[in-house]
Order: C-alpha cells, then sequence, then structure tokens
C-alpha cells in the first residue's frame, strides 16, 4: 500500500484510541465500549472521515515535497481544518472530566450539546476533505483527479454552504431540545 493511505489508517486507528481512552479514563472501558456501540455510526463518520485527511495531508505534503510547488499555505490550511475536527470530535467528553475538577456547569453544557460537537466534527471533515481535494486539483497533484470533469472549487463551496446550514440546523435543533 502507498503511504499516505497507511498515514490514514494509523490517524484512523490513533483517534479511535484516543477516542476510547478519554472516556474510559473518564467513566471506564465499560462505558466507553458502551457508547462507542451506542454512537457507532457518528463515532465511524468521525473516525473515517479524519482519517481520509490525514492520508489527503500525507498526499498532498509528498507531492508537494517532491515537485517543489507552493502549496504550503493550502496544507496548513487543510492541516487547521482537520485538527479543529478533531477537537470538535473530543470536546463533548469533557464533560466526563470537568466535574472532577468542580467545573459542573460547563459539564452540563458541554453535555447538553453533546450531539452539536459530534456534528461539528462531522462537518468540519467533510469541508477539509474538500478543501485537500480542491488544492490537490488545482496544483494538479493527482492525475486521477485531473481527469474527473468535477470542478472541486464548486465541490468545495457546496459543501461549506450545506455544512454551514447543517450546522444552523443541528444549532436550533440541541438549542430547542434542551431548552
Amino acid at each position: 500500500m502507498r503511504r499516505h493511505i497507511w498515514v490514514g489508517i494509523g490517524a484512523a486507528f490513533l483517534l479511535l484510541l484516543v477516542y476510547l481512552g478519554i472516556i474510559a479514563l473518564a467513566q471506564g472501558w465499560e462505558h466507553a465500549l458502551s457508547q462507542s456501540f451506542q454512537l457507532w455510526y457518528w463515532v465511524a463518520a468521525l473516525v473515517g472521515g479524519f482519517g481520509v485527511q490525514a492520508g489527503l495531508f500525507s498526499f498532498i505534503w509528498y507531492s508537494q515535497r517532491s515537485r517543489r510547488g507552493a502549496v504550503t499555505a493550502s496544507v496548513a490550511t487543510s492541516g487547521g481544518v482537520s485538527t479543529g475536527s478533531m477537537v470538535a470530535c473530543c470536546a463533548h467528553h469533557l464533560s466526563d472530566v470537568l466535574p472532577l475538577l468542580g467545573l459542573s456547569g460547563m459539564a452540563a453544557f458541554l453535555g447538553s450539546y453533546q450531539l452539536f460537537f459530534i456534528v461539528v466534527g462531522v462537518l468540519s471533515n467533510a469541508v477539509g476533505i474538500a478543501v485537500m481535494l480542491e488544492n490537490m486539483q488545482c496544483h494538479g497533484l493527482s492525475q486521477r483527479l485531473a481527469d474527473w470533469n468535477w470542478n472541486m472549487r464548486r465541490v468545495r463551496v457546496g459543501t461549506m454552504v450545506l455544512a454551514g446550514a447543517t450546522l444552523a440546523a443541528a444549532f436550533l435543533v440541541t438549542t430547542l431540545g434542551t431548552g
């Protein structure tokens, strides 16, 4: 297998371990596994999306180095989106630890908005993937992507608009559900 595929698989596995580790530290392995099975589709979307982003990031990084192209700003932007999705993925698990630190109010807030934070993670994965694919197409880093008849700039803009609308709807549903 190519290096970038292994990077993606490794990043997805590492994120899954971090996810399980945070929950297990706060509430034990039984709860970690139970919650993972309960939210398996969200966990799969987050872990899979993060793995795809990491693989694409690796592909762009090594393509840029071998071609000495000027893709550094694009890679940095994509990396920022990828990091943001990981933070959003795990942010709601702070509610497991915060009561131990005497921050019960913040724990209640994060617990109430758990689904919203998960949706933020999934949507930022989608936007990050679209941004990286656009960068690859723009800079001619992938012949397969260059052969596609899709304009990845339009795909990225559409993904961002759809993500924004979905995020607004998720926020409203979450806010109305907790009120």
